[in-house]
């Protein structure tokens, strides 16, 4: 099946879709959305191979970890040192890179991504909010 058709079929033709493409019925729970979106992966995989291996490695281990801990994926993900987060406010761009204490912005190093935030903005702000990391 071809990933345009599956948005027209009817939710019980997804839920027959995705039995067959994945050798189990979905969940009872499991919405439209997640159907649609679980097929469309299934039809990549098939398209392309899946995965590479070390991408499959790296799923597995944070599959265990969920499992080991699922509150530990609650907090928003952890930056890598040196990326760079980008923000345009007002219309000037505002860059900031992770640092081994913090956060490097204007030369000065900041504990939090909200104090950065409250600088450029002169309000209080959430700062993974402010720099597009949390909805």
């Amino acid at each position: 099946m071809h990933i345009n058709d599956i948005q027209s079929l009817t939710l019980q033709e997804l839920r027959d879709q995705w039995a067959y493409a994945w050798g189990k019925p979905p969940h009872g729970l499991m919405g439209r959305t997640m159907i649609v979106e679980g097929l469309k992966f299934k039809q990549w995989q098939n398209d392309t191979g899946g995965l590479r291996p070390e991408q499959q490695s790296r799923l597995n281990d944070l599959i265990k970890a969920y499992k080991r801990n699922p509150d530990s994926f609650d907090n928003a993900a952890q930056l890598k040192l040196g990326t760079r987060l980008v923000r345009t406010w007002k219309g000037k761009k505002y860059c900031v890179t992770v640092v081994k204490n913090g956060f490097d912005y204007d030369g000065k190093t900041y504990s939090s991504l909200s104090q950065i935030a409250n600088t450029i903005t002169g309000s209080r702000w959430n700062g993974w909010l402010f720099f597009g990391l949390k909805k």
